[in-house]
């Protein structure tokens, strides 16, 4: 263990991080489910897309059909897929994912414990019992347990010690090899952390510059050298940069995010229950690597056996590296310029980093007992600030309180007595591993959820999917349920979707969505409350429905009903599942480009009618008058207002709106629901005809129905309790003209691109242009597409403003698109510069080594 030291630390972080997350039930190979970050509900289906493309079709590596109706991939690759873990994921099987990720996550834990063991020992010459311990606290920070689900951003966290170890030989005049590769993997596996690393490693060459200082001569070449160095690793990692760059720029930072409300004065005074055993919360910095790792911490600024220049340089350093904590610009700076939507504070594992990092140059420096006798009041200090005004802000309960009390107190007895000699140094260090252990164990155990079998359900819907027709998938399929909300199961099973959730989303196709009555959102659109024209309209050629009831599956969700497809043919149907025949626009047609079209935020099916006439010329009716319901209640005094309900219950019950609707017996239709009836907050139960809805408070909403021959439908609303009073829009009921929007459709058909080629990158196909058409598609209008008439470069141009269109003249034509990568080639050429740089570096150091 003396020369491999860092191996056992790594094992042991290893052990302990299987044992904890199988007592805590999300150690997928224990049948657990890790319920953090996005992992069950967005990256795995995106492993499967990874799987997919790197084993069986390439074509989909700079766009694919699953990303929602179709989407430049590089923003995708360079945030989650990237990292040299993730060829791990190759190995399995697609229904075996989850696994894969978990080993995968167990695999940066233990490289995160290796790498830190390894710096303390190269940099501190750490006794092996604080070396493994620390490494261990590093790796099972409240950060890395908390949000052990965001996978990607565990690369970085692996990483930084080493690059740390590599900084320092920088500082002093030893230019790094190991610098260059290490830093451009971590630019590659993940662009978001890697800009926090870089910006923190900036400032710790400046930190070990100054510690380090000589003459300007050295400090200027050492400067160079730093540099050099980085420039060249970014250069090695443009292939992956610029890529993602071009992708970014089109889409997230293209529009604004709401910057976040924080009082960073309130942030200051919480930050203790932060740092001190269990007391941790999700809206505040996870700063907590072990009491005793705090202890030594503060131990460290009072240590006079260290340098008052190295401690106050420290200072300055740590300052510098908490500065997102100080204020709203500094914070949004840390994050990329880009405030982050959930999991704030995302860059304190630099944080929590250097108090490890402080923690082990104190043990590596003999304490007086002067300076223990201060350190000792400063945390006493600190534990009275906690307990008389952080738990307080928090509202942390008294066992939670004690247990932390009892921990510190003694972390506090062991330090003391390991300083006055009277304990071996592996006392100490077992308590710090036992507490990581505990702490890991107890918060995974307090926020338990239920485990969902992702292996089974990935196994059966494949298996529905496979017995269809090859008809069925040759256009777009979408469906009425998933799994823990993953809106990107089109990845998963490899077909040409409708949906999307993915930081790197254009959200004009989400607004779009939003209008014609689909909930789409910023980084999400969501094929759930769609109509028949919708799917007309983007090519929805199979729907599945099934009669499984939300939640019969944990996670489980039947989000809507699509009853107005009962009359359309089947493809094919089990004990649960029916796919369904729909009837629909080609992918592309000649028609028009409706750029100029006012679409009205409250009016889906108005909008629907409005874009599906303007692209084709049509002048067609596709829905009768609304049909008003006739509206009973309980508990409940009802007003109406023009085409608003307004009502109030009579008591702190549970409250009832019933509407009921008389129609044409054997017709389909759909009743639009506003977002006060899908606010879930207020609704406790949604019915039409007694099957229960499943909806997304984005938008206005159309829910199809069937109307049995009985000629009646019921919506039936159940109100909580606690809801004294509200107002919603007065739901009405529109019978669809079936026979209308089949001669649209037609219309579309008889002027299609006869496709002969449709691959993710590539389109072909022939069309007959008439007077005043262009090209219509829904392919949504990005980069990277390259038009071809008859073999002649053609201008893309937009149609709704968001889709792909091509003004061509009059007459038959041959279309050809063809998608690459934008940035891709400059990337790659920059990439193999940075080598030739590397090569380069290396030969002149060589040659200046043996003068």
């Amino acid at each position: 263990m003396k020369k491999r030291t860092w191996i056992f630390a790594g094992f042991l972080a290893g052990l302990i991080f299987f044992i904890a997350s199988w007592i805590g039930s999300i150690n997928f190979l224990m049948g657990g489910t890790i319920h953090s970050g996005d992992l069950i509900d967005q990256y795995i289906s995106f492993f499967a897309y990874f799987q997919h493309t790197l084993l069986h079709d390439f074509s989909s590596i700079s766009f694919s059909f699953s990303n929602g109706l179709g989407g430049n991939t590089a923003g995708n690759w360079g945030y989650y897929l990237l990292s040299p873990f993730n060829f791990i994921a190759l190995l399995f099987p697609t229904k075996f994912l989850p696994q894969a990720l978990y080993i995968i996550i167990l695999l940066k834990v233990m490289v995160a414990s290796a790498s830190f063991c390894w710096m303390s020992k190269k940099l501190h010459h750490l006794a092996d019992p604080w070396a493994i311990s620390l490494a261990v606290a590093y790796a099972l920070s409240s950060y890395v347990i908390t949000y052990i689900g965001n996978l990607m951003w565990l690369d970085a966290i692996a990483f930084l010690p080493l690059l740390v170890v590599f900084v320092t030989q920088l500082s002093k005049g030893r230019f790094s090899f190991p610098y260059i590769l290490l830093l451009a993997i971590t630019i590659v596996a993940n662009y978001y952390t890697a800009f926090m690393v870089c910006l923190f490693l900036v400032g710790f060459f400046i930190y070990q510059s100054y510690l380090n200082y000589s003459n300007w001569k050295n400090l200027l070449r050492n400067s160079l050298y730093f540099s050099i160095a980085s420039l060249t690793a970014g250069a090695l990692a443009a292939f992956s940069i610029a890529p993602t760059a071009f992708n970014l720029l089109e889409n997230k930072l293209n529009y604004s995010l709401a910057s976040p409300n924080i009082s960073f004065f309130h942030v200051w005074q919480e930050l203790p229950a932060t740092m001190l055993f269990y007391t941790r919360s999700w809206q505040l910095p996870l700063l907590f690597v072990g009491t005793i790792t705090l202890i030594l911490t503060i131990s460290f600024f009072f240590n006079r056996s260290i340098p008052i220049k190295v401690r106050l340089a420290s200072l300055l350093f740590s300052l510098f590296t908490a500065s997102g904590l100080l204020n709203g610009k500094l914070y949004i700076l840390w994050h990329a310029s880009q405030p982050p939507q959930l999991f704030p504070y995302r860059f304190v594992f630099l944080i929590t980093f250097i108090m490890v990092f402080f923690a082990s140059y104190q043990l590596a420096n003999h304490n007086s007992k002067a300076d223990l006798k201060i350190s000792t009041a400063c945390f006493l200090f600190f534990l009275a600030f906690y307990f008389f005004r952080s738990r307080k802000l928090l509202f942390l309960n008294a066992a939670a309180c004690f247990l932390a009390l009892l921990i510190a107190l003694i972390s506090l007895a062991l330090v003391i007595l390991y300083y006055t000699k009277k304990i071996n140094p592996w006392i100490p260090a077992a308590f710090l591993i036992l507490e990581m252990f505990l702490s890991a164990t107890i918060f995974w155990n307090n926020i338990k959820q239920p485990s969902t079998n992702i292996t089974n359900y990935t196994a059966q819907t494949q298996t529905f999917i496979n017995q269809l027709p090859k008809t069925a998938k040759d256009q777009r399929l979408a469906k009425s349920f998933l799994l823990n909300n993953d809106r990107g199961e089109s990845y998963t099973f490899n077909y040409r979707g409708a949906e999307v959730f993915s930081s790197n989303n254009d959200p004009k196709i989400s607004d779009f969505y939003s209008l014609l009555g689909l909930p789409g959102y910023g980084y999400f659109y969501f094929y759930s409350t769609s109509t028949q024209l919708t799917d007309a309209l983007f090519d929805i050629k199979t729907f599945i429905t099934t009669t499984r009831l939300t939640d019969s599956i944990v996670g489980f969700k039947n989000y809507g009903l699509r009853n107005d497809l009962k009359k359309n043919k089947v493809w094919y149907k089990d004990k649960y599942n029916t796919a369904y025949q729909c009837n629909t626009f080609p992918l592309a047609f000649a028609g028009y480009k409706a750029n100029n079209l006012k679409l009205a935020i409250k009016q889906p099916l108005e909008n629907q009618t409005k874009v599906l006439n303007a692209l084709t010329g049509s002048k067609q009716v596709y829905f009768s008058k609304p049909i008003s319901a006739q509206i009973t209640s309980t508990n409940l005094v009802v007003k109406k207002d023009k085409n608003q309900l307004n009502y109030q219950s009579k008591k702190a019950i549970l409250s009832t709106l019933t509407f009921t609707y008389k129609a044409k017996p054997n017709s389909v239709g759909y009743i639009v629901l506003d977002n006060n009836q899908l606010y879930t907050t207020q609704i406790s139960k949604l019915t039409v005809n007694n099957q229960e809805i499943c909806l997304m408070p984005i938008t206005y909403q159309p829910i199809g129905v069937y109307v049995p021959k009985s000629g009646k439908v019921t919506l039936k609303i159940k109100l909580k309790k606690e809801i004294s009073k509200g107002s919603l829009l007065n739901p009405e009921l529109y019978l669809l003209n079936k026979q209308a929007l089949n001669k649209t459709i037609s219309n579309a058909q008889n002027n299609r691109l006869k496709l002969s080629k449709w691959t993710n990158n590539q389109i072909e196909g022939t069309v007959n242009i008439k007077q005043g058409q262009s090209l219509i598609t829904t392919i949504p209008y990005t980069s990277g597409w390259k038009a071809f008439s008859d073999g002649k470069p053609v201008k893309i141009v937009k149609t709704l403003n968001r889709f792909i269109a091509l003004d061509l003249p009059k007459g038959k034509h041959k279309v050809t698109l063809k998608h690459t990568m934008p940035g891709l080639k400059l990337g790659i050429i920059i990439s193999i510069l940075g080598l030739i740089s590397v090569v380069t570096e290396y030969w002149v150091l060589k040659k200046n080594r043996e003068k």
